[in-house]
């Protein structure tokens, strides 16, 4: 018996503390941002709609291909050119092109398929790169 209390007894500490230094987080943190700047932030985050859709990269023009973040006129044509000797099986198939590396890949996958219609009509917005740490 003496240990389920003392089991008990040191978990209500431990909830304790914790909720204590919640607290104290929270009063270091201060308030929620409010104001002009914050509001229009806001306003405009919910007027950029998401960009919805995909790309089949083995029909896709050159134009449609260009609206996959990483892919500019020259990438294009590269895919274009190596789809017309080897037809895409599957989206990672697109590492074969110079320039297309994994974090490249990794942007364009939601957007990309290999059979169906391509119905992605605006371009993907870059994603926001990590800043590099000072040497």
């Amino acid at each position: 018996m003496v240990k389920k209390s003392s089991f008990v007894l040191s978990f209500a500490l431990v909830a304790l503390a914790t909720a204590q230094a919640l607290a104290a987080t929270a009063e270091r943190v201060g308030p929620v941002p409010s104001g002009p700047v914050v509001a229009a932030a806001q306003t405009a985050a919910a007027e950029t709609p998401a960009v919805s859709g995909v790309v089949n990269i083995n029909t896709a023009t050159a134009q449609q291909l260009q609206l996959l973040p990483g892919v500019g006129p020259s990438r294009a044509q590269a895919i274009i050119a190596q789809r017309e000797r080897h037809p895409y099986r599957r989206p990672e198939d697109l590492l074969s092109i110079r320039g297309i590396g994994r974090a490249t890949l990794n942007r364009m996958l939601p957007y990309v398929v290999v059979e169906g219609e391509t119905t992605l009509t605006r371009p993907v917005p870059p994603a926001a790169r990590r800043p590099r740490p000072a040497p």
